[in-house]
């Protein structure tokens, strides 16, 4: 006898529970970052507010730590940073049109009613890229391993839940799929990954991802009264494929006041606009630029909480092989929630949310220090692999400051951030962070020009295998790390070519979970 649907939900739950009961104290396991359970996570979806909790939904294969048919993970918390884990909201249902996969989307109250939208895959069919093989001898997607091989979606299609009991349960909608085929005389790539927002004609808006065979990536606008029923409208916007690929997947679009921020994820870094929306149309004001200037951070996910402000998650991948992570039984992470607004110049700010405070439990330091070429500084003593760091050049005469952290107590072992304030380039290097065989130890960096009266101003967070630094709350670097010695726990503050006087204060971190 087939499995109900409310037994293949159970299946998965207790899945996860089993794996997560075995997990012991795993060192590169961040503390303070969202993450399921037990096995795989992937893109945040439909991130939202209702009745006094914050609630994150993600990408979520239950029975193995890596990517496959999705279904949905859930947390919550009632301050938005302490979660607990509730029961997976909706897993694929067999023979039916998301029996491949339950992927992203968003969640919204409509009507006072809690309603997902998603993305439902039908069948997927997957071969060697090495291979030329007809589609006749190509198989049936099995559950896991896809990394070696070509996907190829046959049909993906709209979908929607509802929830009546605080987002605990959902029940798929008996009209799915709402929206059961692409708009007609348009030759697609993809088509996912639904984004809603409410205009003042009190209709529900939607950007879906795609890209436009030989034209470029597209983000797609739909509009609805009701959720059920769709109608297109026009492209949003069309990219210029050199600069921003030929598919986009998670679009976000976020009404900044000033302007519209338009965020695609074209199968590698997320790249973002600022421009004007005006009759269904976004005008940009210039390229595309880089969202966050990491090697792991991918497919964003946006909120407007109840005080208008934009929240933002992300992704943070792996930077350690397969076999490795599988091995571990879990795998990735999602960023911290990262405030995204304007500022007073148009320009976009980005900086950690003001509630992760409440996660500092003790300041190891809290001192204004002066560090020169021939005295660098170990910040008396300070140690810890879940800290935050917050480093403000107050005053200097070098050329460049640095800060090593994960270091071991003979310094063979660390990962090093440094600013060269002469070129005005923030590098993350990772050379020295790990004696583990083929984990990513490229450098990440990017350029922050200070103004004549700006002091450099950078936050780190250290979460075990997880880094993340906002720089003068406007540019992020979002990367990871597996230091393998467990000395390596220790901060240097150095300089090259003069001296620099820094207000240091760095914050031991508890974990999110009660």
């Amino acid at each position: 006898m087939p499995e109900s649907y409310s037994e293949i939900l159970a299946r998965a739950d207790q899945a996860v529970a089993e794996t997560a009961a075995t997990l012991g104290d795993d060192p590169q396991r961040p503390a303070y970052h969202l993450f399921t359970a037990a096995n795989w996570i992937n893109d945040p979806n439909g991130p939202c507010y209702y009745n006094g909790y914050w609630h994150m939904f993600f990408q979520h294969n239950p029975y193995i730590a890596d990517f496959g048919p999705m279904g949905w993970g859930h947390v919550r918390s009632p301050d938005l940073v302490h979660w607990e884990h509730c029961p997976i909201a909706i897993m694929p249902s067999p023979d039916s049109y998301d029996a491949a996969g339950c992927w992203s989307g968003s969640v919204v109250i409509h009507d006072g009613l809690p309603t997902m939208i998603y993305s439902g895959v039908a069948d997927m069919t997957l071969w060697s890229a090495d291979d030329d093989l007809p589609p006749s001898d190509r198989q049936r997607i099995p559950q896991g391993y896809y990394h070696e091989f070509v996907l190829e979606i046959d049909q993906e299609t709209q979908c929607i839940a509802t929830s009546t009991d605080n987002l605990q349960t959902w029940q798929k909608h008996p009209a799915n799929p709402v929206i059961p085929a692409i708009p007609e005389g348009l030759d697609l790539i993809g088509f996912r990954d639904p984004f809603l927002w409410k205009e003042n004609d009190g209709r529900w808006y939607m950007l879906l991802g795609s890209g436009i065979k030989g034209i470029g990536g597209v983000a797609l606008l739909y509009r609805s009264p009701d959720m059920i029923n769709w109608e297109y409208l026009n492209p949003l916007y069309i990219g210029n494929p050199a600069q921003s690929g030929i598919n986009w997947e998670c679009p976000n679009f976020l009404d900044l006041g000033k302007k519209h921020m338009l965020v695609v994820s074209p199968h590698g870094r997320p790249v973002y606009w600022l421009g004007d929306y005006a009759k269904h149309r976004y005008t940009p004001d210039g390229p595309p630029r880089r969202l966050d200037w990491g090697d792991v951070f991918y497919a964003p996910n946006s909120l407007l909480d109840p005080s208008g402000r934009w929240l933002m998650w992300g992704w943070i991948r792996e930077a350690r092989p397969r076999d490795q992570y599988a091995a571990a039984r879990w795998a990735s992470c999602l960023t911290l929630p990262r405030e995204i607004s304007l500022d007073d110049s148009g320009n976009l700010n980005v900086k950690p949310a003001g509630e992760l405070q409440q996660l500092r439990t003790a300041t190891l330091i809290e001192d204004t220090l002066s560090v020169s070429s021939d005295s660098p500084n170990s910040l008396g003593g300070v140690t810890g692999d879940r800290l935050e760091i917050s480093l403000r050049v107050t005053t200097g005469s070098c050329d460049s400051l640095g800060i090593q952290f994960r270091r071991s107590s003979d310094g063979e072992q660390f990962t090093q951030l440094a600013y060269d304030f002469n070129s005005g380039n923030l590098r993350l290097t990772r050379d020295q962070s790990t004696d583990t065989a083929e984990v990513t130890l490229d450098p990440c960096e990017f350029a922050l020009k200070l103004g004549d009266d700006e002091q450099l101003n950078l936050t780190i967070y250290l979460d075990n295998s997880v880094i993340e630094i906002y720089a003068n709350d406007r540019l992020s670097m979002t990367s990871r790390i597996y230091p393998s010695r467990d000395d390596a726990q220790g901060l240097r503050l150095y300089t090259q070519g003069g001296t620099a006087t820094a207000r240091v204060s760095v914050w031991r971190m508890g974990s999110i979970w009660d």
